[in-house]
Order: structure tokens, then sequence, then C-alpha cells
């Protein structure tokens, strides 16, 4: 019954970006997310707006950018966090740095200011305790970076002037103390510094002749002992204009040290050192942009927890790698702060609006890699899995659940118990009638929900990870929702007659979003379940709608199949980078699936009138053709053995037979579920 085969015909691309990169299934949950408001300096319209984040317990702070202040967070509920206060003495300082730690802030102004050290014992009615200042402790009035280490803080200077470290000792908030300067070998300036037991490494920037240093130094008895350096990286690369190592953090035994380079051309990367022989680093392994396919600037800060290493990759958001073996990470999953990176400019947007055709080959739109600084600033992890925090330059915070970053992926097609394998289950029109065998226990149900008309909408919308009984009425754009969780309902009306609907989870909060697209507009209206409401134009009239996650990310891409020239429209969602394949031929059905089991949907259709599957395989772009199925089959791959990729699968509508090949096992299996003139719930995730 099964012919497979690896064809070897060519098949036209026009502007496509499928190189095989670092990529695994993505894990990353948004749990909330909030963006305060901002007070600017007078004349300011930048939207960077937010810097750095730090959190202790129930209370999180937020440095600022172009906003003054800093923003002071009540994460009592990290599902629904609260700004407890905006500190802004003054209502003119930028604060680039916040920490807390316990229920002290340490605020550290870029423009005059000096560090503010303030009690946060009442988050909602922060109180000053101190500063340090060139009249109050000997410090800095212009702060870049700063640590916090015991009864010490560390900090440099905003800006190329000196590379000098001071370090204060604010045991006494109310009367801080000089201890030393630290004097670095680096040639120009320390942009960070990392604190690891008795260790400090700094991140140096270069000039333009001598290659920036980052250095080790023992600082066993900083209060009484001056550093010593151990040793130094300095990269023999062809890197002769700087270096412009950003920042740094080392693994928890103190053997491995990852560091950023910051560039604004792309060539910024996370390197691995081996630090076990701190006076002879080695290098070990280096990540850009390019073997992790991501689009964004540079990387900024990594930061380091148990066998993860958490970076801060501005537009591309926050990535996280399993550092188990700690010279080679290996990215686990990902959460993109920034939606909105790489819009098209307005020359671009009058290439498309008028008619949504791509030109093969313009160059305006290949002008795609960003150059300026925005999105992911930060990170911070040390709350637990369950609360990671992601700070955005324009979007403000985001906290994150990694819980599952190594588990299996949900299973978001017809699994009603949750057990990650695809459930046989249908809908009778005639009767309104769901009928359900439950996978993990065969028990069968039925449900009365529905009426003739219906468009099934079966997916998780309330994020407990089993699938929800759901259809939309197309007659008045209501979408009736059976949750799962708690047996309750949900009726909200969205869309109208005529649009077809296409719910996914488009936020990466784990619940699926409602949405639907309308054709004769070519616009998509999303009602995102943490992020809120998104409509943005991307198809025309013919075109046939599909959601599906194409760069594994967690969150679903918006594409569209164009029937008359077989031609793929994909916008990603963390790149907004357009995927454009020729792939298929006008009669084909465009598939939503994952047959390889990497996170990632592949590009596939079934063509009924030959009863062939085509799909383009994700991970090394291999074609492979199947033979499965007749004409009048109703394609619906599905993961029925719970493997974690797609099962070739056809619903027959004459005769209510199911007919399947299980990847796991390459068995063929064929069951009778149904009654002609019922329809398969599986074939709902099919565009």
């Amino acid at each position: 019954m099964k012919i497979s085969r690896r064809a070897s015909i060519l098949i036209p691309i026009f502007l496509v970006l499928l190189s095989v990169v670092q990529v695994e299934a993505q894990k990353v949950r948004l749990r909330s997310h909030i963006n305060p408001d901002c007070v600017r300096p007078s004349g300011s319209t930048t939207d960077l707006k937010f810097s750095d984040i730090y959190a202790d317990g129930n209370i999180a702070v937020q440095g600022t950018y172009s906003c003054r202040g800093v923003f002071i967070y009540d994460l009592s509920n990290a599902d629904a966090p609260v700004l407890a206060s905006r500190y802004n003495p003054g209502d003119s300082i930028q604060f680039l740095e916040a920490i807390v730690i316990g229920n002290r802030g340490y605020f550290g102004s870029g423009n005059g200011a000096g560090v503010h050290i303030v009690d946060l014992s009442d988050p909602y009615d922060p109180q000053l305790l101190g500063r340090v200042d060139s009249s109050n402790g000997s410090g800095f009035n212009s702060i870049h970076e700063m640590v916090v280490e015991g009864d010490y803080l560390y900090e440099n200077f905003n800006g190329f002037a000196t590379k000098i470290i001071k370090v204060i000792d604010i045991s006494d908030p109310a009367n801080p103390s000089f201890v030393r300067d630290i004097n670095p070998t680096e040639v120009r300036w320390v942009h960070a510094m990392h604190i690891r037991g008795n260790r400090m490494f700094t991140s140096g920037w270069g000039n333009s002749s001598t290659r920036g240093r980052t250095e080790i130094y023992d600082i066993s008895d900083i209060s009484t002992t001056a550093p010593t350096m151990l040793g130094f990286v300095e990269d023999p690369t062809g890197i002769t204009n700087g270096n412009r190592m950003h920042s740094s953090w080392s693994s928890e035994d103190g053997n491995f040290l990852y560091s950023a380079r910051e560039t604004s051309d792309g060539s910024g990367d996370i390197r691995t050192y081996d630090i076990s022989d701190a006076s002879t680093p080695v290098l070990v392994d280096s990540l850009t942009m390019t073997d992790l396919g991501i689009n964004a600037v540079t990387p900024h800060n990594p930061v380091v927890m148990g066998n993860f290493l958490y970076v801060s990759w501005y537009q591309a958001g926050v990535q996280v790698f399993d550092i188990s073996v700690p010279s080679s990470p290996k990215r686990l999953g990902e959460y993109d702060t920034y939606p909105d990176e790489f819009a098209p400019s307005v020359s671009e947007k009058a290439l498309v609006d008028d008619t949504f055709e791509f030109v093969c080959g313009n160059e305006a739109l290949q002008n795609l890699l960003p150059t300026t600084y925005d999105g992911n600033w930060a990170v911070f992890p040390f709350l637990g899995s369950d609360k990671v925090l992601a700070g955005d330059m324009k979007y403000g915070l985001f906290v994150l659940d990694v819980d599952d970053i190594s588990n299996p992926l949900r299973n978001v097609i017809s699994d009603f118990d949750g057990d990650r394998k695809t459930d046989f289950s249908r809908f009778s029109p005639q009767t309104g009638t769901w009928t359900i065998e439950m996978s993990s226990t065969k028990a069968e149900s039925e449900t009365p929900f529905g009426v003739a008309g219906d468009i099934l909408a079966s997916t998780d919308y309330d994020g407990d990870g089993e699938t929800d009984i759901a259809v939309w009425r197309p007659s008045d754009g209501v979408w009736y929702i059976k949750r799962s969780s708690d047996g309750g309902y949900d009726f909200r009306q969205f869309g109208l007659d005529g649009d077809i609907p296409v719910p996914a989870d488009y936020d990466a909060d784990g619940k699926a979003d409602v949405a639907v697209f309308r054709p004769e507009t070519g616009v998509w209206y999303i009602q995102q379940s943490t992020l809120g409401i998104k409509i943005l134009r991307w198809g025309i009239d013919g075109d046939i709608p599909l959601a599906a996650d194409f760069e594994g990310d967690g969150k679903a891409d918006i594409g569209v199949y164009r029937p008359a020239t077989g031609v793929w429209y994909v916008m990603r969602s963390s790149s907004s980078i357009p995927t454009i394949i020729r792939f298929g031929i006008e009669t084909d059905d465009p598939l939503v699936a994952d047959f390889d089991g990497d996170g990632r949907a592949e590009f596939a259709v079934y063509r009924p009138s030959e009863g062939n599957w085509y799909t383009l395989r994700s991970t090394d772009s291999s074609l492979e053709v199947t033979r499965f199925g007749l004409d009048g089959d109703i394609a619906m791959p599905s993961d029925f053995d719970g493997d974690g990729r797609s099962d070739i699968a056809v619903f027959r509508p004459s005769t209510g037979v199911w007919y399947m090949i299980t990847s796991s096992d390459s068995a063929f299996n064929a069951r009778a579920f149904g009654v002609p003139g019922d329809e398969a719930s599986p074939s709902s995730a099919q565009p």
C-alpha cells in the first residue's frame, strides 16, 4: 500500500530560507506581559524605553533607556504582574541599571545621578537610603554596568572616557566608602563585569587597533588586597577593529565562560571558552545567528543557571541552550519578545500592498538584517524555571515558563485526553454530536455540541494540554468552545460570515487563539489570549490560509497557499522575514504537519488525483514522496502514536474509515470510525 521514495526532482524556489540550522522544538511558554506607560524627556520620540531587569522574591525592577526612573513590579501573581511603583526622583534620571537583593534596590544612573540605594520593603512606596557618586564614596556619577556582591558595589563608567572599575563598600547605604579602583589591562573600556565566587570576569571593548580583552581576576579579599589577574581572553581572530566583548557569564562549576560579542553588522556571536586553566583560556565553540537561523542585530547578555544558558539576543528575543555538555551549547527553545522587527519599509510595502505579490530577487525585500539595537535587552532566570523574566527595550516585562524545556511537545490535534496521541474523534452534522474515543483508555463518549453548517475548530484553548471541543458558526461569527479544564463553556463573537477560521497559538502562551482570515481583503484578525488583538494583511482572495510553526519558536506563523501558482507565502513570527516557495500545483491540498519531529512544520501537499504526499523536510530540505490515499480522501496528518511526528493519515468520507501509517513503526492501520457524512475532528487542523 505504501510506496515511499526520495525524489530527485527540483522544486522551484523564489525566496526561501530553508538552511539546516540548530533547531529544537519550542518549549518556552509566555505566562504574562506588562508594558507600562513611559515618561520620556521632552522631545524624545524613541521606542527604546527599557533596559536591565532583575528580581528577588516577588519584586522585579526594570531600568530605563529613554524612559526615566525605575519600574518596580509586584510578581506575587506571576500570571498577572502589577506595576507597584515607579521610582523617579526629579522625573529626569535615566537608570540603565536596576538590581534588587532582598528588600533593597540598587539603581545605577546613566546620566549623572550616581547609584541610588533604595528601601523596597514596601515596593509600592520605595524610599531612598543613600547614594553613591563622586561626592559619596568617590564613585562614578554615570554608570553603565554594576554588580552588587556582598557588601561591595562594582561599577564602571557610562562611556569611553575611562576603563576604571570602582569598588565601593555599601554596607552602610547612607555612608558608602571607597575601597579601590581596578585598572584593567584592556586598552579602552570595560563594558561589563560578572562575579562568581572569588573570580571576576571583565568584558573589554577594544579599539581601532587592539582587540578587546576579557580578563579573569582573583578578588578573594577585595577589601584589603588588590585583585590579581589570572589570565585573559584575546581572540586570535581576523577581527582587528575592537572585538566588542560585551558581557560574559561562567558555568556554575567555573570551568567555562560564555561571552557575547556585540556588533552592528550581524557578526556578533556567543563564544564558549574552557577556563579550567584560567591562565590559558581556550575557545571551544561559537554560535552565530546564522548557526541558529535567527535574524537580529547581535546577542546582548548571556546568563547561566544550572545546565541552561539564557541569552538575550535583541530582536530574536530569549534563546535557551542546554549546556549539560558545557563546551557545546545546544538550543532547546526560544521566545521572541519583539514581534514587529523587520516590518517592511514604506518602499517595501509599496511593492506588495496592491497585489500582495512578492517580486523574485527584488533587493529591497532582501535587506532584512537589522542594524540597530532593539528587542530583548536582558533575561533573568533566577526566580525559577517557571518564572523567567525577559526585559524588552520596547515592550517591557515578559514572564516566561521553561519548565517543559526538556519535555516532548504537546499534541494539539484532537488530543482530548492529553496523552500526546491524536484520538479517533468525529462530528456528525446531522445530529450535532461529537464521538470521541480516548487513546489512553479506549473509552468512547458522545457530546452534543454544534449544528449543521458549523466549522470544526477543536484545539487547546485553555492551555491544559487537552483539546477542547469547539466549532465556529459562520452564520453569526460566534466561537463555541467547551473547555476541557473545567467543563465550562466559552462563547465569543469573532469574525464574519465568509471568514475562514484559523485558530492557533500565535503568542506562545500555550493557549490557542481565536482567529479568522477574511478572503475578500486578505486580512487576518487574531485575538491573542495574552498579547491582545493583532490585525494584519497577508494574502489575497483565493488564497488558502494556514497557521503553523515553520521556525520552531512556539508561535504559529501566518501563511497562505496560492493554488493558482502553487506558491506558499509564510510570514515567520520571530524573524518576520517572508518565506516564499513554489511547492505544489493548483489541485493540491496544502498540509500542516511536522513529519520529522523537529518542532517545525514542513511544506507539504496531498495530491488527490495521484494519492501522493509531497513533503519538503525541514531538517535537511530533502523531498519525500509517499503514495497513500485515493481521490476523495481527506488528508489529516496527525500524531496517532505519540512519537512527536505526524503520521500520514486519511479519512474516507464515503465509508467513514480512517487509514494511516504510524511513523514509529511504519505500520499500516485501518479503522472504521464514523458513517458517511461525518467529519473527522483531526481534519480541522488542516487548511
